[in-house]
């Protein structure tokens, strides 16, 4: 099969919610000569976006959204299955989601296409819980962990799923958008290893695993736990701690902020409150990872969010403003961070 694959005939089906249509599009394109992994990263990938953006512009409600996604999910394993495992594998590799991380579909996508590369792989699927996943590296042979993180939300959780798998000895992979365009916050948490996407993971994983060593990673983890000890890990901590404190002020001082012209909160209650939380847990991910970039990240969904859904852009500095004045004089690194704004 020649030429790229469209995507658009795909997202036709998950809009109409025609599960069995989409499988049957999706096996009829690998029957017509297309790779299975192409299927997965030029089709399903993208009409998997398209269903987010249309949640976020407000065109589809959480529903309508779970409903493709339900869908994504089963034709990425009938086209998971069509990928032969390989009969001398690179290495075994454990992918795994963090903790109230629910987007489990791109890992998913990821052990497709790294066992299409050669490797065995275990998915454990989403929201993984860090004890459990301990446990669990304890009674099987691994040679890698990859983990997947889509919301900043989910990084603390993600270190401490990096932290187990280190602790194993084991050589840590991640990605995923939470994890940005860099391997900063990877770094930062003490991963082994950043892929930007699906088709560069195998070859990160590889120099990884070939790489592996108990003094090598010991000493790895050394500087991770040292880079773990800046300003902002501790700030973090405390955030952690008063995040139902600095929830409820904030939010006070943003429903009490004048409607014009700094702007006030969304008038939905629940909106309001999904607002003030992703502000708060891009704050303190940013704390973490000592990236404020996290925040302008953060900023650009939220305007994004809230004018689909006809608040004025100036909502989202209003809500800033009311984090700062919250969390300012307490928290002098999250102060620094959000004067980045």
């Amino acid at each position: 099969m020649t030429g790229a694959l469209d995507f658009r005939p795909y997202f036709a089906l998950l809009e109409r919610r025609d599960g069995a249509g989409a499988v049957r599009h999706a096996l009829g394109l690998i029957d017509g000569g297309a790779d299975p992994v192409d299927v997965l990263l030029d089709v399903v990938a993208p009409a998997q976006e398209q269903v987010g953006r249309r949640w976020a512009e407000g065109a589809w409600t959480v529903a309508h959204e779970h409903a493709a996604t339900a869908i994504s999910e089963s034709v990425a394993m009938a086209v998971g299955a069509r990928i032969p495992p390989p009969e001398a594998p690179l290495g075994h590799v454990i992918l795994a989601c963090a903790e109230r991380e629910w987007h489990g579909l791109p890992a998913r996508l990821v052990g497709y296409c790294l066992q299409a590369a050669g490797w065995r792989t275990t998915f454990l699927g989403a929201s993984t819980s860090p004890r459990q996943f301990a446990r669990f590296l304890d009674d099987v042979d691994a040679d890698a962990v990859a983990i997947s993180c889509s919301v900043a939300a989910s990084l603390p959780a993600a270190r401490r799923l990096i932290d187990a798998a280190r602790e194993a000895g084991l050589p840590v992979l991640v990605g995923g958008g939470a994890f940005g365009s860099d391997d900063t916050r990877a770094r930062a948490l003490g991963a082994s290893g950043w892929a930007r996407d699906a088709r560069t993971a195998s070859a990160v994983l590889a120099e990884l695993v070939a790489a592996a060593g108990a003094q090598a990673w010991a000493s790895e983890l050394r500087w991770a736990t040292d880079r773990a000890r800046h300003a902002g890990a501790d700030e973090h901590a405390e955030m952690t701690i008063r995040f139902a404190e600095f929830r409820a002020s904030a939010r006070r001082r943003w429903l009490d902020a004048p409607a014009d012209p700094s702007g006030g909160p969304p008038d939905g209650s629940s909106l309001a409150d999904d607002a003030v939380d992703h502000a708060l847990h891009a704050l303190s991910a940013a704390l973490l990872t000592d990236d404020p970039r996290l925040l302008r990240e953060a900023s650009d969904w939220l305007t994004a969010l809230l004018t689909a859904r006809g608040e004025r852009p100036d909502v989202v500095a209003s809500l800033w403003r009311s984090v700062h004045q919250t969390v300012g004089e307490p928290l002098p690194e999250a102060a620094r961070h959000l004067k980045t704004l």
